[in-house]
């Protein structure tokens, strides 16, 4: 769910992307009734309510100025709400049968909102769901239908010290093997701390170790259960804790001092909001003298031994209260939103990247050689788990994952017992 803006500045400093090439596939999403073709009709009437995250409401209330012209008797209120406190608002608002008309949420916070029985069924003809990624559409599909439309999409990829590599003669890992001994390399150099840095054990371990999952070519669920007891699984655990039972990756927060701008922890999976974090440490003079955007080198995740480079898709989803009195004018909205000029347009605004896929077909985008790494990565992505019992799924992974990485058992104990407990949480719905 974490907002990712793209700047001119970012584009400018960093150069030419480093493209590395990966098999991929795509998700099928979960089939659903209509909104495939026919284009809502009719004017909006009324005030349109919406309620979006932090940082959303000034830009979407310019978006909406041609759309409001062409509905001269509709108007629209928009409220932020912080990230933290979107599901907590939209449970109350369910429990009373009062909120607004339209409600924004995290891509990964969607089928919990989805569970709550807060958001309207998408009628037809409000959005053809091929034109938009398969992963983004599985994260608004409920248990047997689609419950709001992605407004827009962020991914990760990897970040490595490109000056480090250079230095050692090396090029971007485009497998596991070659991100391993990459790692390896690093730590071993002259000076050399750690090889790369992983979330911990104890911050959230699973947005790595579910797109390791999926790179080993398997799957966290099926239309019967979790899947996690399998050998896809026990094996992305076995890499995820690996560099961790090798010192290659900091696993105490007493290795704070070990960072990428001073080459610590040379190497990290994580979004491009990174590097704006980077442009402001070297602005701000808070950075080592010898580096710059210059040492920053990323590219696409490395494939895994199931063939692909999946990695998490993030992003912002948009649905209609399912007691909202104005339900025609809200989807006429959401409808309008989703075209691709409106989402060029919103990437101009608050430079989030795009969820219709042509919209990405775009000079600000394929021109930018950070949203080229993006765009690239957006072909190879997947959903966060899309059931309500997924949180509990994941802190599950949290607490196994840190016994594996400190030797206390083995990723195929864990597997078993992360199974045995997903089994009796069911999938929440």
């Amino acid at each position: 769910m974490r907002t990712t803006r793209f700047t001119t500045l970012t584009a400018a400093a960093l150069g030419v992307a480093l493209l590395a090439t990966g098999c991929g596939r795509s998700d099928d999403a979960a089939s659903a009734d209509g909104a495939d073709a026919a284009p809502i009709s009719g004017k909006a009437t009324g005030e349109i309510e919406i309620w979006t995250a932090d940082g959303h409401a000034d830009n979407l209330k310019k978006l909406a100025e041609p759309f409001l012209a062409d509905n001269p008797d509709a108007s629209i209120k928009v409220t932020d709400v912080p990230w933290d406190q979107i599901l907590t608002k939209v449970q109350t608002a369910a429990a009373a049968g009062t909120g607004p008309d339209i409600i924004m949420a995290g891509a990964d916070q969607t089928s919990a909102v989805i569970g709550t029985g807060a958001l309207d069924e998408v009628p037809d003809g409000v959005y053809d769901p091929d034109d938009f990624y398969p992963a983004s559409i599985a994260s608004v599909t409920g248990e047997d239908a689609r419950y709001g439309i992605p407004w827009y999409v962020e991914t990760r990829f990897l970040f490595y010290r490109k000056d480090i590599a250079a230095d050692l003669g090396l090029k971007a890992p485009t497998t596991w093997e070659e991100m391993q001994a990459m790692s390896k390399a690093f730590q071993d150099r002259k000076g050399g701390t750690y090889g790369i840095s992983l979330p911990r054990p104890v911050e959230t371990p699973a947005q790595v170790v579910v797109p390791f999952v999926s790179q080993a070519g398997g799957a966290m669920a099926d239309e019967d259960g979790w899947t996690i007891d399998t050998p896809e699984f026990i094996q992305a655990l076995d890499y995820y804790a690996g560099f961790f039972q090798r010192k290659e990756a900091p696993i105490d927060g007493g290795d704070s001092d070990a960072t990428f701008e001073n080459g610590g922890t040379p190497m990290f999976i994580s979004g491009p909001w990174m590097l704006d974090v980077y442009q402001d440490a070297i602005d701000g003079k808070t950075a080592p003298k010898d580096f710059t955007m210059d040492s920053v080198g990323y590219a696409v995740a490395p494939t895994g031994p199931g063939g692909n480079n999946d990695q998490y898709i993030g992003g912002g989803n948009l649905g209609v209260f399912a007691d909202s009195d104005n339900k025609d004018s809200a989807w006429s909205f959401l409808s309008w939103l989703g075209k691709p000029e409106q989402q060029q347009k919103w990437y101009d605004l608050n430079g989030e990247f795009p969820a219709n896929i042509s919209a990405a077909d775009y000079p600000a985008i394929t021109d930018n050689p950070v949203t080229a790494v993006v765009k690239e990565q957006m072909q190879h992505t997947i959903e966060t788990p899309r059931y309500p019992a997924w949180s509990q799924i994941s802190d599950l992974i949290g607490t196994y994952s840190e016994r594996v990485a400190n030797g206390e058992m083995t990723s195929a104990a864990a597997a078993k017992e992360i199974q045995t407990q997903a089994d009796s949480l069911g999938f929440g719905w």
